[in-house]
């Protein structure tokens, strides 16, 4: 959240490539990449999904394939205007509407907007068979939930229960309730894949949403983001709540590799 925040199905099996801060897994249909902390590619047998790329060489990925990218919001750690060079043949770009398309960016980048759409919290969208819901974050844009392959997969974006001791109870407890409200499709879904936040400046906080959403959505993979290279974070969640480690696929270093 930007007043605290410093810039700088069954799965059975993983297989990862690394790629310049990108982790790559590989879950029977699923190739999943982590590009430095919130960013994931997830190549599918017919189609591509790139989520919130913003640093590192741009992810290499299968051109025969369409290539989905979605950005959730302008923050400088979930979005650079980079990524439209990945250009725009067979790519489709679905961001957060906070995040501003000038005329000067369009030309830089020679933008088709017929290959762009930007979507606030709430909005549904039907797009060469991917169904695409996006939930209302607490912080800024949105989270995606994406229907694609008779599979659902989810990136909260920066959707989170943001919690920080310095601030007031009641601005604490107002951000707990919009969690609860905006995460509410979530509960009783099915979610093959989850890319959730697993925060360690929240320190006693930081797995407070994590958790939540293992409890109240039927999630069968979900991979912790938002670290910001601390790792430790997740082994530290399992090590207190041992019962969510089928669950959850820990990252531990940048370019890690899951066999």
């Amino acid at each position: 959240i930007l007043r605290h925040i410093i810039y700088k199905n069954t799965v059975t099996e993983h297989t990862v490539v690394s790629l310049s801060k990108i982790y790559r897994i590989k879950i029977h249909f699923f190739q999943i990449v982590n590009a430095a902390d919130s960013s994931f590619l997830v190549e599918l047998e017919t189609c591509t999904l790139l989520f919130d790329w913003y640093t590192g060489d741009l992810p290499e990925v299968d051109r025969s394939k369409p290539l989905y990218v979605f950005n959730s919001h302008h923050h400088g750690d979930h979005y650079s205007p980079e990524i439209f060079r990945l250009g725009m043949e067979d790519t489709w770009y679905i961001l957060g509407n906070c995040i501003r398309l000038s005329a000067k960016r369009k030309a830089a980048y020679a933008i088709d907007e017929d290959h762009v759409f930007r979507l606030g919290g709430g909005r549904t969208l039907e797009l060469h068979g991917l169904h695409i819901e996006t939930l209302t974050s607490t912080d800024s844009g949105v989270a995606f939930l994406i229907e694609v392959e008779g599979k659902t997969i989810y990136h909260a974006g920066d959707l989170h229960w943001w919690h920080w001791d310095l601030e007031p109870d009641s601005w604490n407890s107002w951000v707990e309730e919009q969690f609860k409200r905006y995460t509410a499709p979530l509960r009783d879904r099915q979610l093959d894949l989850a890319f959730l936040l697993l925060d360690p400046r929240q320190q006693h906080a930081a797995d407070w949403g994590f958790r939540y959403l293992l409890d109240t959505a039927r999630i069968r993979r979900a991979f912790p983001m938002h670290q910001w290279g601390d790792y430790s974070a997740t082994g530290s969640f399992l090590a207190r709540c041992p019962q969510y480690t089928p669950k959850v696929v820990p990252v531990s270093w940048e370019g890690q590799r899951w066999t």
